[in-house]
C-alpha cells in the first residue's frame, strides 16, 4: 500500500510541476552581421530550429547577448546549373567582443541549406555554453 501511495503522490506532484517547467522560454538577443538577405534567412532558421528547445531569438542592433558574423559563398551558377556548393563561415562573439566559437559549413547546395546547418550548430553550441 505504501508503494501505491508514493506513486500517487509522485504522479500528483509531477502533474502539478510539469506546466511550469514547460512554460519556461529563453529569449536571446542577437546581432547578425551579414548582408540583409542572409541575415533574415539565418534569423528565420535560428527561430525555426530553436523552437523545439524553447529558445527564442530577437534581432537587435545593440544590447545583444551574442554577435554573429555570418557569410555565405557560392554556389557558382553556370549555364548548366550550379557548379560548386555553398559554404558558410560563422563566428560568434559575446557582448564584450570575445570570440566564443567559430566554424564553417561546407558542401551545402543552397544558401538556405547553409543557413539551416549554421543555425543548428549555433543553437547546439549556445546550449552547451549555457548548460541547457
Amino acid at each position: 500500500m505504501t508503494h501505491l501511495r508514493r506513486t500517487i503522490v509522485l504522479l500528483f506532484f509531477s502533474c502539478c510541476i510539469a506546466p511550469f517547467a514547460m512554460g519556461q522560454q529563453l529569449t536571446l538577443k542577437v546581432k547578425i552581421q551579414s548582408v540583409p538577405m542572409e541575415r533574415q534567412l539565418l534569423f528565420a532558421k535560428l527561430n525555426e530550429r530553436a523552437a523545439t528547445h524553447h529558445i527564442q531569438f530577437i534581432l537587435v542592433e545593440s544590447g545583444f547577448d551574442y554577435r554573429v558574423a555570418y557569410g555565405v559563398a557560392g554556389p557558382v551558377i553556370t549555364p548548366y546549373g550550379p557548379a560548386a556548393p555553398s559554404a558558410s563561415v560563422t563566428k560568434v562573439f559575446d557582448p564584450a567582443g570575445a570570440e566564443l566559437f567559430t566554424f564553417a559549413r561546407d558542401g551545402r547546395w543552397t544558401p538556405d541549406a547553409a543557413a539551416n546547418a549554421t543555425a543548428k550548430e549555433i543553437i547546439k553550441r549556445i546550449r552547451r555554453l549555457r548548460g541547457i
